[in-house]
């Protein structure tokens, strides 16, 4: 059954169109990264802070958010600083030569702690960055345990549940790398720690849907923003974008239920679609 969907999703992005929107956050300054259109970031000895009486610094660079949130000015986030490691992916081979770390510089929650196999929020507090997703999307990062003898957890929530975790080993001697998948709709995504980790490479691919077969609007086949209609009593099959039917019938179709994103709208045996969007 699950082999059956995967074939049905593919099958879908046949019929859509589909391409990959990456977008790169070159941490550790790596040239070569910078080469492929990616800048490097400055030093910085704190790129979001708030103060003794004034919580929530932020700052945005390239889509990525640095979010203070409840510290003191006392206490920086976002810094940029020397630390030159090399590093050579084991899944793609890429060779990598960083000059600097990123820190967040702590956990994106109070009370947080090396222990943390998932964090005791989801909407982090402090410390934290956050960035917007088209759709499905892989969220790649190379880092590092900021303590030498403990192992720690970066988080990816979507604010109100955990999308996955990367933990970085016990030693700060090696870099190391970590994937996270994101499977829904258009979303704004967290990422933050269980306790300090430095960062040196941030990336997130989005496959983005970009077109349609629309004949099915010529059968009398619409849809009006909370029902498809259907004005001629085919009988109809909706599917989400990863494969999975979600309704069938031969009349008008409600969608007051149904989760937001992308849907097909198909005909029982026939190849005539109609793409909605919720």
């Amino acid at each position: 059954m699950k082999k059956t969907l995967l074939l049905t999703a593919f099958a879908f992005i046949a019929i859509l169109g589909a391409n990959a929107q990456k977008t790169v956050w070159n941490l550790g300054g790596d040239p070569t990264v910078a080469t492929n259109g990616s800048a490097a970031w400055a030093i910085n000895t704190g790129l979001a802070n708030g103060s003794s009486t004034t919580y929530g610094g932020t700052e945005t660079i390239n889509g990525l958010t640095i979010t203070t949130g409840m510290i003191s000015t006392t206490s920086l986030c976002g810094i940029v600083s020397a630390s030159p490691k090399s590093y050579t992916s084991p899944t793609t081979s890429i060779a990598y030569v960083f000059a600097n770390k990123f820190l967040l510089n702590g956990a994106g929650y109070s009370g947080g702690a090396n222990t943390d196999a998932t964090p005791l929020v989801f909407m982090p507090t402090q410390k934290y960055a956050s960035f917007n997703v088209s759709g499905n999307s892989t969220i790649y990062m190379i880092g590092v345990t900021g303590s030498n003898g403990s192992a720690r957890n970066a988080f990816v929530t979507d604010g109100t549940k955990l999308i996955g975790t990367v933990n970085f080993p016990s030693s700060n001697a090696d870099l190391f790398e970590g994937t996270i998948n994101y499977t829904g709709p258009a979303t704004k995504l967290y990422l933050f720690f269980n306790a300090s980790i430095a960062l040196n490479y941030l990336s997130a691919t989005s496959v983005v849907l970009t077109g349609v077969n629309q004949v099915l609007t010529d059968k009398g086949v619409t849809f009006n923003g909370t029902e498809i209609l259907n004005k001629n009593g085919l009988s109809l099959e909706v599917y989400s974008v990863l494969g999975k039917k979600v309704a069938s019938s031969t009349t008008s179709i409600p969608t007051a239920n149904f989760q937001k994103g992308v849907y097909i709208v198909r005909v029982s045996g026939m190849n005539d679609s109609l793409k909605i969007c919720i």
